[in-house]
This record gives structure tokens, C-alpha cells and sequence, in this order.
């Protein structure tokens, strides 16, 4: 099969596709994965696969999806590309999956549904298979002008009209360059068959319409090169589209900053950008979320932007994907979930706040020794101080009224503020101290039977100061479990 003219052409492109995936970790024997469905144009690529393989070498491996969608064609299908393979030499991965349970999960369409368990399945082998270095499809030129003009009647901005990618993640289509009528005509000469679904032609789905009414009278209107017209598109519309993801990354490189919560963004220098611009860096935050930037469509960008917008500090705004969007004052952070009920502004890193997340807390309180009341009188009273393993608050012996508890803060809770003369809300300290929706889930309190003595690393209550007059202190200790003993040596501390 050397020296056929579609395999000089598509042997090449696996040879560099593979190659940009493999990158700086290359190994003398790089592999492929070849999604069979027994058509021609995975037939096609899984016999330029195998010329590419034999010139490396490399591994060459398939991998056939039964969607048990069309009975006796579907085991039919499944039973050729078994014979293929072991003609060939190649082994084949076979997994039998219906798409029908998860379309109507999803709310998804058949074909659709039926992507999710390819990508699904292929994604699992490369996992499995550390020597397969990526996928390959048979997506072949008319699949992208197709792919075009879908998006295009769909109302599609300049990602959409890229089309389909040469790679995406682990996956290439190195067939984008040759036309349907291409592959066939290298299957006659190497009198090879292949499986034909009478649904891709016949099938009421919008894809086989515009394959089997649209194009036609494109080609009729134009020339019968009309539909070389939209894939030469999606070519310049990517090139395009990778300078301004250029300049979109260095923005988000620019605005985004990670505390320990996740990324935020900066609000107001994310406004100021080119729409164009903004649009991306929002979508650059969810490029590595799983399925998350494929959901995120311009109109929930666009949503994002206009909420942002406003103004409203402390607002949050649902997104698709089980995600949402929480403003803190001039920052903005994108979180999994629903957005909570109330939301709360500011940052974490303003303040001196327990870092908690699953973290489990405890707490200890450790008797200090008798002091006249000079050292006493001079010490700088703070609210908390931090050690390398937690936070540490002295305070008189007399300050603790009964059992001391530690807890997360709740909305109701006040704090008799020191040098304030007056109760406040913990709810508006932390709002004064400009913590966040995401840093206020971490916030805990020290409580006896009197009320709040701490609100932990940020505040403390009047009855906790220290006075000349104070003759004996405690301190109280909040801790991550496990991380020591915290009982005193002599043993005389109490502990909740």
C-alpha cells in the first residue's frame, strides 16, 4: 500500500500529530488509537495507521463502541471490525455501551449522547494503556464543512468556526485534509470493504440533512468545489482564533490571581478589556474543567460580563456545568456547585483566617503562670497570634465562663467588640474585614456560656483584654487535629 497517494498524504500528518502530543517525553515507541466503527474513513485511517505504525515502529491499537442502537447491524459492525483486526494484526479494544440512558439523564440528543461514551471509552483505554500515546477519528474533510455549517446557521462566533481541531486534548484527526470521496476511492484500490450505517445517509438528524439536501444545492449553486469553501474557513478562522487566545492568555495571566481558593479575577481590568478579549479569559478559567468550557456558551460569557457589570459585590450568578460565579468586591471567583444562598465579599488573603476546607479543628486551652501586672499591662493585645500549627489567643482566667466550644461562625452571632464599648455582628466584621463567600465557610468561633470570646484570627471579645490588674491567664489554642498533642505537659488544661 506504500506510495498511494492518500496514504503519502495522511501518514505524514499522523507522523507530526502524534509528535506534537508526545512533546519534550518522547519514547522510542510512541502508539496510537484508532476509533473503528467499520465506515470507510476509520477503515481508511486505521490502514494509514498501520503504515505509519510499521515505519516507526510504534504501537497501533483500535477501538470499536457498540451503541446497540441498530440490532442485528450494530453486532454485524462489531463482528467486522473484529475480522479487520485480526487480519491486520491489531489489536481491538471492544466496549458495548447505550446512549439512550444517558441522553435522556442530560437531556442530550442520540448523537450527542453517543459522543460522551466514545470520548468516554477512548479516554479510559488511554488511560489503561500508558503506550498508547493518543487517539486518532476518521473526521475527513466533508465532517468539517459540515461541522462549519452547522455552527454557522447556529449563529457561531469565530471558536465555532474553527470547526474541528487537528487535536483536541488526546484526540487528532489527521483525515481533515482528504474528502469522503478520497477515502472511498483508496478503499476500491485496495480492495478493501467496509460497513455502510444507512442511518448517516437516510437518518432524519439535521447533520444528514445538510449531507443529503444542503450540499448538494451548494454545489449545484456554486461549483462542485462549494464545499471545499467552508473547511478553508475553518483553516483561517483558526489561525485567527490562536492569535487572540494569545492575547488572551497573557490577560488572564495579568488579572487572575490563585489564594488558596481557587482563581479569582480581577473585576475591573476584566471590564476593561475588548469584549473579544474578556469573552475568553472568562472561558480560559473552565479550559481544564472537563466538559465544563464546552457547556459554557457565549451567551452564558456574555451573562457573566453584563452580571459583572453591575456592580454588586457579594452577589453570585449559576452557571452551567454544576458551577458558579461569586463577586467579592473587585475580585470574582468561579466555584463548583450551586451558588449558596447568601453570599459575602472579599478575599481570604486579607486575613489572618483558618485556611479550614476538610481540615478538622480542635480546641485546647493551656493554663499560663502568675504575672504582676507590668508584663501584663505593656503586652500588645491582637486577636489572635499564629504559630507554625495554628492560632493562639491569651486572655485572663476569668475571662471563660464555663465550657469553651469551638464552632463554625453562624448568621445571629455578635461579639462584644474590644475597645468598642458595644456588640457587632459577626456578619458585618466579616464584611468590614472584606472576607469572602469562599473564606467565610472557614471562619470559626470560640464560645462559653456568656456568648463569643474569639472569632478566630480576627477578633476578640471586650471581657478577653488584657489589664494590669490580671494576675492570671490561659491560653486559648485552636489547632488542625492530629498535627500534635496539644495537652500541656503538666496536664492541667481543659480541653472541648
Amino acid at each position: 500500500m506504500s506510495g498511494h497517494p492518500f496514504l503519502d498524504r495522511v501518514v505524514p500528518v499522523i507522523e507530526a500529530l502524534v509528535s506534537d502530543q508526545v512533546g519534550a517525553d518522547e519514547t522510542p515507541r510512541p502508539g496510537l488509537l484508532v476509533a473503528l466503527s467499520g465506515g470507510p474513513d476509520s477503515v481508511a485511517l486505521l490502514l494509514a495507521g498501520r503504515t505509519w505504525a510499521k515505519s516507526r515502529p510504534a504501537t497501533l491499537e483500535a477501538a470499536h463502541l457498540n451503541h446497540q442502537l441498530r440490532g442485528d447491524a450494530a453486532l454485524a459492525d462489531e463482528d467486522f471490525c473484529r475480522e479487520l483486526c485480526a487480519r491486520l494484526d491489531i489489536r481491538l479494544h471492544v466496549h458495548r455501551a447505550d446512549p439512550r440512558p444517558l441522553a435522556r439523564q442530560r437531556g442530550l440528543g442520540l448523537e450527542e449522547a453517543g459522543r460522551h461514551l466514545r470520548r468516554r471509552f477512548l479516554a479510559r483505554l488511554l488511560d489503561e494503556r500508558p503506550d498508547l500515546t493518543c487517539a486518532a477519528t476518521g473526521h475527513h474533510r466533508d465532517d468539517q464543512t459540515e461541522t462549519v455549517l452547522l455552527r454557522l446557521f447556529r449563529g457561531t462566533g469565530l471558536d465555532g468556526l474553527r470547526g474541528i481541531a487537528p487535536a483536541h486534548g488526546r484526540v487528532i484527526h489527521p483525515l481533515l485534509g482528504v474528502s469522503r470521496r478520497e477515502i472511498v476511492s483508496f478503499l476500491e484500490s485496495q480492495e478493501q470493504v467496509y460497513r455502510i450505517d444507512a442511518t448517516n445517509e437516510t437518518g432524519e438528524a439535521t447533520r444528514s440533512r445538510v449531507r443529503r439536501e444542503l450540499l448538494p444545492l451548494a454545489r449545484d449553486i456554486f461549483g462542485p468545489g462549494a464545499d471545499r469553501g467552508p473547511a478553508r474557513l475553518a483553516e483561517v478562522a483558526a489561525a485567527d482564533a490562536a492569535l487572540i487566545d494569545k492575547l488572551a492568555r497573557q490577560a488572564f495571566q495579568r488579572i487572575t490571581a490563585d489564594d488558596g481558593q481557587g482563581l479569582s479575577l480581577a473585576v475591573e481590568p476584566l471590564l476593561a478589556l475588548d469584549p473579544a478579549l474578556a469573552r475568553r479569559v472568562v472561558r480560559l478559567v473552565f479550559q481544564q474543567e472537563d466538559g465544563f468550557a464546552r457547556d459554557l456558551g457565549l451567551r452564558h460569557v456574555d451573562g457573566v460580563l453584563t452580571w459583572l457589570g453591575r456592580g454588586q459585590s457579594g452577589s453570585s450568578l449559576d452557571l452551567p456545568g454544576g458551577w458558579h460565579a461569586v463577586r467579592e468586591f473587585d475580585r470574582v471567583r468561579f466555584l463548583p456547585g450551586s451558588a449558596p444562598a447568601t453570599a459575602g465579599t472579599g478575599p481570604l488573603a486579607e486575613a489572618n483566617l483558618p485556611p479550614t476546607g476538610d481540615r478538622e479543628f480542635r480546641l485546647h486551652v493551656e493554663p499560663g503562670a502568675d504575672s504582676g501586672p507590668g508584663p501584663l499591662a505593656d503586652r500588645t493585645e491582637s486577636p489572635s497570634r499564629r504559630n507554625t500549627t495554628g492560632w493562639r489567643l491569651e486572655c485572663p482566667t476569668t475571662a471563660i465562663r464555663g465550657e469553651l466550644r469551638l464552632r463554625p461562625w453562624r448568621e445571629g452571632d455578635r461579639l462584644e467588640m474590644l475597645g468598642l464599648g458595644g456588640h457587632k455582628k459577626v456578619s458585618d466584621l466579616l464584611r468590614e474585614r472584606r472576607i469572602g463567600v469562599t473564606a467565610r465557610r472557614g471562619v470559626l468561633v470560640v464560645e462559653d456560656e456568656a456568648g463569643l470570646l474569639w472569632v478566630v484570627g480576627l477578633a476578640r471579645a471586650e471581657r478577653t483584654r488584657l489589664l494590669p490588674s490580671t494576675r492570671r491567664t490561659v491560653t486559648i489554642a485552636v489547632e488542625p487535629s492530629g498535627e500534635r498533642n496539644l495537652a500541656p505537659e503538666n496536664g492541667k488544661g481543659r480541653s472541648a
